[in-house]
């Protein structure tokens, strides 16, 4: 077995944990900071303009000074930014910490996973998208359940420093691991690499209408813990465990869909039912009160949350006219979701602060379905087509 998709999928998962170790301290960060909910909704949202915005950019680096070298440097900073959030004397530093975060985590997501099709054969690369997309909520688990009971024990700055320590060495292994894999070059220059992928409009398409993946993975994956302690009233330990479920899952929708997605009479088929379930599980989070019914919820949500984008993921690869523009192609979906999507944070602290938490989840999800209609429109080429 050959060790470099492994190398790549531990390290996105470690990724990911910097991204949720956050929620389980949200409640303790807003008292030990004397913040307000708006103020926990921007530092969530900070982090995802972060992530958003220099997407782009980092696929424009990578294709030119390399995937596994960008990757690198993006998970190392990830893990300073960790170091400075622990050091955070107040909502400003927080904030720009998380913001550093964001950036730094875009600099790694499009390099790592552009470095796949160097790294595995063609025949197994859906399935390592999707282990690929897995892994993330596997690392984003451990940073909700692990994180639980560090900042409960430790503090909310340690949990903040072990993450960054750990994260630093695990972007070392990364590197030297990698050093191997021979990369694909483009055909094109980094500049016309990049025009070709903007002037694609399955990319636009397919971020607009898989809204929903990136709605519930914003704001599901960091609120529903909060949610269930400041809503519903449920012990800190039965909140975190929601959250755990949602990611732990999300690991199982990803392998499922490797699977499955191969089955289906195409791609979009498969995209479209993903997204339709995410965008009502969303609304039905606030039809159940009982633990054991949201945990239910949460889990099946989770499946379909990551399924949504390892059809995304795919589709957008299979549109590319050369396999080494999956770096660029997926930084400009990535960007064109996270950028938006950066939004929603913020917007459901405010919708829960004048129509409260019921309603707030259902314009979630509406907004997602009536979204997901933008797939509709013709995907152009013939490869899109066929797919």
């Amino acid at each position: 077995m050959d060790f470099k998709p492994t190398v790549i999928h531990t390290t996105r998962a470690v990724y990911a944990m910097n991204w949720y170790d956050i929620s389980p301290g949200l409640i303790f960060i807003q008292s030990g900071l004397s913040l307000n909910k708006i103020q926990l909704g921007l530092v969530i949202t900070i982090f995802y303009v972060g992530v958003g915005i220099f997407q782009i950019p980092a696929g424009f680096i990578a294709s030119k000074y390399g995937n596994r070298n960008i990757a690198s440097i993006g998970i190392i900073g990830l893990g300073l930014s960790s170091l400075l959030s622990a050091l955070s004397p107040d909502f400003t530093i927080l904030s720009t910490s998380r913001f550093l975060a964001g950036c730094s985590s875009a600099m790694f997501f499009s390099p790592a996973i552009g470095l796949l099709p160097s790294a595995t054969a063609d025949s197994n690369y859906n399935m390592q998208v999707n282990i690929f997309n897995g892994s993330f909520n596997i690392g984003a688990a451990v940073g909700i359940g692990a994180w639980n009971s560090i900042d409960l024990l430790m503090g909310w700055r340690v949990g903040f420093l072990i993450a960054g320590f750990l994260t630093i060495a695990v972007g070392i292994i990364y590197f030297v691991s990698l050093l191997p894999v021979q990369e694909e070059k483009s055909p094109y220059s980094p500049r016309k690499n990049l025009l070709n992928v903007l002037k694609s409009r399955v990319v636009w398409i397919l971020a607009v209408a898989g809204t929903a993946s990136v709605i519930s993975e914003n704001v599901v994956g960091q609120f529903l813990v909060y949610y269930l302690e400041d809503g519903l009233n449920f012990s800190y330990g039965a909140a975190s465990y929601s959250g755990s479920i949602f990611l732990v899952f999300g690991f199982v929708g990803g392998i499922l869909g490797g699977l499955t997605i191969n089955k289906f009479r195409s791609v979009k088929s498969f995209f479209i039912l993903s997204i339709s379930i995410t965008s009502f599980l969303m609304i039905a989070i606030t039809l159940f009160h009982n633990i054991i019914e949201i945990y239910v919820i949460s889990a099946v949500l989770g499946m379909f949350t990551v399924q949504g984008f390892s059809a995304i993921y795919v589709l957008v690869s299979r549109s590319m006219s050369h396999r080494s523009q999956t770096t660029s192609s997926l930084s400009v979906v990535n960007a064109a979701q996270e950028v938006p999507g950066s939004i929603w944070p913020y917007v459901f602290t405010l919708l829960i602060a004048s129509v409260g938490y019921g309603r707030s989840w259902d314009i979630l999800g509406l907004v997602s379905f009536a979204l997901m209609f933008v797939i509709l429109i013709p995907l152009s080429g013939k490869k899109q087509a066929a797919s």
